[in-house]
């Protein structure tokens, strides 16, 4: 069971790393002098590369995803029953989840991570991580690159948020309130509903973030650029949301491998907050 699940993504990760480390080889032998960011004290651009991308990467989602599920989960959960409580019923829905989706899992945590880089692009944290007043493109391209290893971690946090939730079975409903009235009837997931919001903003805000940073800096790195290494990045930044969902996999494996434990807990936290009965959830069509 545990290769038949995993083996695909696992082969991913495998082929993704070593991508990453001969890009990394690649790049010290080209432009061995180039620093990418002060916030890892290397001066060597391959190196650096390796780093964050192999170690620096996982280990923040994986921290990521902890915590989020772990600890802001439950106060999301604990919001939600705050602010729509009075209107909507809770229940838990009794569900086996076993399929291991992690592409449609991580694709829009990748969108929110780069979505989240492109934003914190800016002259001041550009200025923190190149260690220079100029606002060069290869300045703005490096200082996106390394806050990827914050921002992918941030990601993680949201999206774990609604994971857990969504896995644990929460739901609510309207049915009561709306049953004599012209609203129309609602049963969703608590996860779900949040996860929505969040898909949404990443995905219609990153499409236009990434529009306009494949046309700020692709035509720049070909002008200046071996036509190889040009290349080599190119195959990278193309299909770059892709490429960044590949590093949250080992964070959504051990999300899976908790799944009991993860959906244990947020039950007991729904538990505590009055959250005990059982949903039921079924949808007849009667001919007249």
């Amino acid at each position: 069971m545990l290769k038949s699940k995993y083996s695909k993504p696992i082969l991913y990760f495998i082929f993704y790393c070593i991508f990453i480390l001969i890009l990394s080889i690649v790049l010290s032998i080209s432009i061995p002098h180039l620093n990418l960011t002060y916030f890892i004290p290397i001066r060597d651009i391959g190196i650096e590369v390796g780093l964050i991308f192999l170690l620096i990467l996982p280990i923040s989602s994986i921290i990521g995803v902890l915590i989020g599920g772990y600890l802001f989960a439950p106060l999301f959960l604990y919001a939600h029953k705050k602010i729509f409580g009075r209107r909507v019923e809770y229940g838990i829905y009794e569900k086996d989840f076993t399929k291991f989706k992690f592409f449609s899992e991580g694709i829009f945590a990748a969108l929110m991570t780069i979505n989240l880089s492109l934003l914190l692009t800016t002259p001041l944290i550009i200025s923190i991580s190149a260690g220079t007043g100029s606002n060069s493109y290869i300045d703005d391209l490096s200082t996106f690159l390394a806050l990827l290893m914050f921002t992918i971690g941030l990601a993680s946090i949201l999206f774990s948020t609604t994971w857990f939730l969504m896995d644990s079975g929460v739901l609510y409903s309207n049915l009561k309130k709306a049953r004599d009235t012209p609203k129309p009837v609602e049963i969703r997931s608590v996860g779900r509903w949040y996860g929505q919001l969040l898909k949404g903003y990443a995905g219609v805000s990153v499409v236009l973030s990434y529009i306009e940073f494949m046309d700020l800096f692709i035509p720049q790195l070909a002008n200046d650029l071996s036509i190889p290494l040009f290349v080599m990045l190119l195959v990278v930044f193309i299909p770059f949301p892709l490429i960044v969902v590949i590093p949250i996999i080992p964070a959504l494996i051990i999300s899976d491998r908790l799944k009991d434990h993860r959906i244990r807990f947020i039950r007991e936290k729904a538990r505590k907050l009055g959250i005990t009965s059982n949903a039921e959830v079924t949808f007849e069509l009667k001919i007249k």
